[in-house]
C-alpha cells in the first residue's frame, strides 16, 4: 500500500538515498522497494546517518552554522544526563507536557477573564455616559455641553458635585469664608477619632445643600444602573475641617486652628494646599461660564487661605 506522508510527520532526514521506481502501483515494485529498505537497514546495522546541512547541503550562512553548533552541544549535554534513555525520562517528560498544557489553559482562562473585564468596563462606560446625559453634561449625541466643559476644569475634587453646586447657584449666596469652608469637604479625606463637629448655622446650611445634591447624583447613578452606595458617597465629603477653615479665613493663627481639631499638623497643611489648588480650578471653571463675581469670590478665597506657615516654601528655618 502507498500512503501520503505529511511534512509534519517527518522528524529527521537521512543522507542515504534509495532510488525508487517510477511507479509503485504494482505489487512487485512495492515488494522490491521494501527489500531495498531492509537491505539499507541491514548494511548500516540500524545506524542510519543523518543529512548534514552544512557539509552535504552546502549551506554557508554563518547564523545557521551557529544554530547547528548550539543544537549539537545541547544534544550532547542531553545524552550525558543521568535520566537520558531511562524509564523515568518518559514519565517526567509526560509530566512536563501536562504542565505545559495546564499553563496554556491558564493563559486561555486569563485571556477570557480580561475579555470579561473589558466587557464589564464597557457596560460601566455605557452607564457612566448615561449618567452624564441625564445630568446634562453631554447631549444625546455625546457632545459635551457647557456643564461638561466646566467639569473638565476640575480635577482636585468631585467634578460632578462641584459643577452641580455651581450651576444651581449654591456658591452665589455664600460668603467667601462659607464657600472656602464648604470646599474643604472635597479635599479632606482622613477619618478622625472625634465625632463631626457641631457646625454653626452659617456652615451647616450649605453643608446640607451639598449633601442633598450628592444624594441626587447617587440616585441618578443608580437609576442609570451605575451602582453607587448613596450613604457612602455622601459621607465621603467630610465636614471635619469646615470650622477650622472658616477660622483660618478670618485670620486665626495656626496654633489656634490646631487646638480646634485632632487632625495632625501635616495633614492640615496638606489639606489647605489641596484646597488652594481646588480654588484655582474653581476660578477657571467660573471663568469658563463667564461668572465674574463667582470667579472673584474663588480668587478672594485663595488669597485668604494662602498665608503664614501653611504656605511657607520650607518649614526648616
Amino acid at each position: 500500500m502507498v500512503v501520503p506522508v505529511l511534512l509534519s510527520c517527518i522528524d529527521r532526514i537521512s543522507s542515504v538515498r534509495v532510488h525508487m521506481p517510477k511507479d509503485l502501483k504494482s505489487a512487485s515494485d512495492r515488494k522490491d522497494m521494501r527489500k531495498r529498505m531492509a537491505e539499507v537497514d541491514k548494511r548500516l546495522k540500524g545506524n542510519i546517518p543523518l543529512l548534514d546541512p552544512i557539509k552535504e547541503m552546502n549551506i554557508k550562512d554563518a547564523e545557521f552554522k551557529t544554530l547547528v553548533q548550539k543544537i549539537g552541544s545541547l544534544e550532547a549535554k542531553l545524552r550525558k544526563h543521568k535520566l537520558f534513555g531511562t524509564a523515568e525520562e518518559a514519565e517526567l517528560f509526560t509530566s512536563y507536557q501536562r504542565k505545559a498544557e495546564m499553563q496554556t489553559q491558564l493563559k486561555d482562562v486569563q485571556r477570557k477573564i480580561i475579555d470579561a473585564q473589558s466587557a464589564v468596563q464597557l457596560d460601566e462606560l455605557k452607564c457612566r455616559k448615561r449618567v452624564l446625559r441625564r445630568l446634562g453634561y453631554t447631549t444625546a449625541e455625546d457632545v459635551i455641553t457647557m456643564k461638561g466643559r466646566v467639569a473638565c476644569e476640575i480635577t482636585s475634587g468631585d467634578e460632578l458635585l462641584l459643577t452641580e453646586l455651581m450651576f444651581h447657584g449654591v456658591f452665589n449666596d455664600l460668603t467667601t469664608e462659607q464657600t472656602v469652608s464648604l470646599l474643604s469637604c472635597f479635599v479632606f479625606q482622613e477619618k478622625t477619632k472625634n465625632e463631626p463637629p457641631q457646625l454653626q448655622d452659617d456652615l451647616a446650611a450649605p453643608l446640607r445643600i451639598m449633601q442633598e445634591s450628592a444624594r441626587k447624583i447617587a440616585q441618578t447613578s443608580n437609576e442609570c444602573k451605575l451602582q453607587m452606595n448613596e450613604e457612602e458617597y455622601v459621607e465621603s465629603f467630610r465636614p471635619e475641617l469646615m470650622d477650622v477653615v472658616n477660622a483660618w479665613c478670618r485670620g486665626a493663627k495656626f496654633s489656634q486652628i490646631c487646638r480646634m481639631t485632632d487632625v495632625f499638623e501635616g495633614s492640615l497643611i496638606r489639606a489647605f494646599r489641596r484646597l488652594e489648588e481646588l480654588l484655582r480650578q474653581m476660578c477657571q471653571a467660573a471663568k469658563a461660564i463667564g461668572n465674574v463675581d463667582l470667579e472673584n469670590k474663588f480668587a478672594d478665597g485663595s488669597v485668604k487661605i494662602k498665608r503664614d506657615i501653611i504656605f511657607t516654601a520650607s518649614l526648616y528655618l
